[in-house]
């Protein structure tokens, strides 16, 4: 538990209270009208981020991908019942969330998002193209915590 306040401490002396806010899920991010995000500029790629805790590996792949042989929704877009989301572009990473992130953010984002996690274990990744081009409206629903978005080069 210290180590975790101690990681809060420095991520607010190092961004600054405007930031902190986005460690409080007391406010919705929902949008009233879901709306297309911007383009992301050349060489770049939005992805969109959710904290989840899943016993294990195959409980987070089942919940984000669709019941095989059947028509049904996944429990993942039936809980983000703003967005059509094609699953060919979630990512679930369970465990070696760290390992993963290093791979695609500098040490200081990786560090952001591990604290935005909170003890999580289970990380989800949507990548904007997982909307279609669609108006979307993303947020915390009764099983994930939605850590927001962020620019990666591609």
């Amino acid at each position: 538990m210290t180590g975790l306040f101690n990681r809060l401490l420095r991520y607010i002396a190092q961004r600054g209270l405007r930031d902190a806010a986005r460690l409080i899920p007391s406010e919705s991010n929902r949008l009233e009208q879901p709306s297309r995000a911007k383009p992301a500029p050349d060489g770049q790629m939005r992805l969109h981020l959710f904290g989840a805790n899943f016993e294990h590996e195959a409980d987070a792949i089942g919940f984000c991908t669709q019941p095989p042989g059947t028509d049904l929704p996944s429990p993942l877009t039936v809980q983000l019942d703003g967005a059509f989301v094609d699953h060919a572009e979630v990512e679930v990473v369970h465990g070696a969330i760290k390992q993963r992130l290093d791979t695609f953010l500098e040490d200081e984002d990786t560090d952001d998002v591990l604290l935005r996690l909170a003890g999580d274990n289970t990380l989800i990744i949507l990548t904007e193209r997982a909307f279609c081009g669609m108006p979307f409206s993303l947020d915390d629903t009764q099983d994930l915590t939605y850590l927001g978005d962020i620019m990666v080069r591609v």
